[in-house]
């Protein structure tokens, strides 16, 4: 169990509170020759309903609209992008999750969940940069995304790559980025007033960058929280 942070926003200022739920992003890796929605936390993933997969976009280099084939299967998700997409985006709605009273978290709102009186609303978004883009921009259609100021595929391990997280078009201040989702879940970095932080480069391969957070809703019968796990996904191919 990892903990999350709970965003409360009054005036200008922003609270934490940390709370241990199971945390699962969302990014696609290659799979047996295919590209796969992965539901995954840290080296490990899970099957899932296709049906989660509520929307999927895709750009070219330049950023006009592409063209994605989706291929569901029982329990995952495979994509087909035409040939010039540069950058696939996918919101994935995880469904309700409510602890019952035996403290374990079950796939049901909170109303039908006998004496609970905690339950999250889980949302996912992921952007991944398949290849090289023109300019990394801000993509209007994900609600909480972190966005790189260079292009990250012509980076390499090691490298530096500053990023700016954003919720509803703005800068998220102090909020911590997971720099390795798949293989140190524990080490993270805030981002600075500005949401504005600097990543150093974990992977010559896949590169899964995360952020974590909750907001807090009130009377909702379905859930307490919505909880967001957003990541930013890049692969360096090592030269021959």
């Amino acid at each position: 169990m990892r903990k999350i942070f709970l965003l409360t926003l009054v005036g200008f200022a922003t609270y934490f509170i940390t709370l241990k739920v199971s945390a699962h992003g969302i990014w696609i890796a290659n799979r047996v020759d295919q590209k796969q929605i992965i539901l995954g936390e840290g080296p490990l993933d899970n099957g899932y309903n296709p049906d989660t997969v509520k929307q999927i976009h895709a750009y070219t280099n330049d950023w006009m609209p592409s063209s994605v084939i989706k291929k569901e299967h029982s329990n995952y998700v495979t994509i087909e992008p035409a040939d010039k997409t540069s950058v696939v985006t996918i919101y994935f709605d995880y469904g309700y999750w409510t602890q019952n009273t035996d403290g374990k978290y079950v796939n049901l709102p909170m109303n039908q969940v006998q004496g609970a009186n905690v339950g999250i609303h889980a949302i996912k978004y992921s952007v991944n940069y398949l290849s090289s883009v023109t300019n990394p921009k801000i993509i209007k259609d994900i609600p909480l995304q972190i966005v790189p100021k260079i292009d990250p595929t012509k980076l390499n391990r090691g490298d530096t790559l500053p990023i700016t997280v954003y919720k509803d078009g703005q800068p998220l201040a102090n909020v911590p980025v997971i720099i390795d989702v798949v293989n140190n879940l524990d080490q993270t970095i805030k981002t600075n007033n500005n949401g504005e932080v600097d990543i150093i480069v974990p992977n010559q391969g896949l590169n899964v960058i995360g952020v974590e957070i909750g907001f807090p809703i009130k009377n909702n019968k379905l859930a307490t929280q919505d909880k967001f796990f957003t990541t930013l996904v890049f692969t360096l191919i090592p030269e021959e």
